[in-house]
């Protein structure tokens, strides 16, 4: 299987390769491209490839946008991202699976092994009518947490996500910080169910372990040590917010978007 690899993030990028490789002896990424633009001039000579692993956001642009004007696509695409919002919108696209970062192995083998089974004489993809039901059924009726109870003193109190500046764990506990405020509130949730479950991917992002942040309460960016980046919040924090290293590129997409 040759393999068009299309992804920006160098660390994304090496894992990907590492499990085709340990899982797929015989695949190989003939070529690997970061951007909309790198990844258009591929296409042109297509027949050069069996499948396309594909990240969305790139770094300049939805790698959607490479497709225009490609009716004649024939090879199936596994598009790999962050984002689950584009689920549907794949599916113009060949999509024959939709991976969620972070990547999970055993996932993505699975995906690779239905590429494993495409027929390459059929004119598209043949996704099997679960895998359709179930993609339908979860992205159509996503909604967000619009709301948080927690206690002040001695009462309960609502806070609205939209006034949320930003999420943190410390010592098993999560707290959320309301934008123009210092005051934090234990709320019952970690920050995995947060960011998996209960908040818009385009408006919150988990900057590092600890983290979570509301893009309306980013003030400004500026580089840090090792190459990552600090942050200013519409809230007061005593500790430095830092976009941890790996997540630099995906941030700066993210931020992009």
């Amino acid at each position: 299987m040759r393999i068009l690899l299309v992804e920006d993030e160098p660390l994304a990028q090496k894992r990907i390769k590492s499990i085709v490789s340990q899982n797929f002896s015989d695949w190989k990424v003939i070529d690997s491209v970061q951007s909309v633009r790198e990844f258009r001039s591929k296409l042109e000579n297509i027949s050069n490839y069996d499948l396309i692993l594909c990240d969305i956001h790139l770094a300049d642009g939805l790698s959607f946008k490479a497709f225009a004007g490609m009716a004649d696509l024939k090879i199936p695409v596994i598009f790999i991202t962050a984002y689950d919002e584009y689920a549907l919108q794949s599916f113009d696209h060949n999509c024959l699976d939709y991976v969620l970062k972070p990547i999970d192995e055993q996932r993505l083998v699975k995906a690779l092994q239905k590429a494993q089974k495409f027929n390459p004489n059929s004119e598209t993809p043949s996704l099997d009518q679960s895998f359709i039901n179930n993609i339908v059924k979860h992205y159509t009726s996503k909604s967000y947490k619009k709301r948080f109870l927690t206690k002040l003193g001695n009462k309960f109190v609502f806070i609205p996500v939209e006034n949320v500046a930003y999420f943190y764990a410390e010592e098993g506990l999560t707290y959320l910080v309301e934008i123009g405020s210092s005051v934090r509130y234990v709320i019952d949730h970690s920050l995995s169910e947060l960011e998996s479950d209960l908040l818009d991917p385009l408006k919150f992002y988990r900057i590092n372990r600890s983290m979570i942040i509301h893009l309306d309460g980013l003030v400004e960016i500026k580089p840090y040590l090792n190459g990552r980046l600090a942050l200013a919040m519409n809230a007061k924090s005593e500790d430095a917010l830092v976009v941890a290293r790996e997540r630099v590129n995906e941030f700066k997409s993210w931020i992009n978007q």
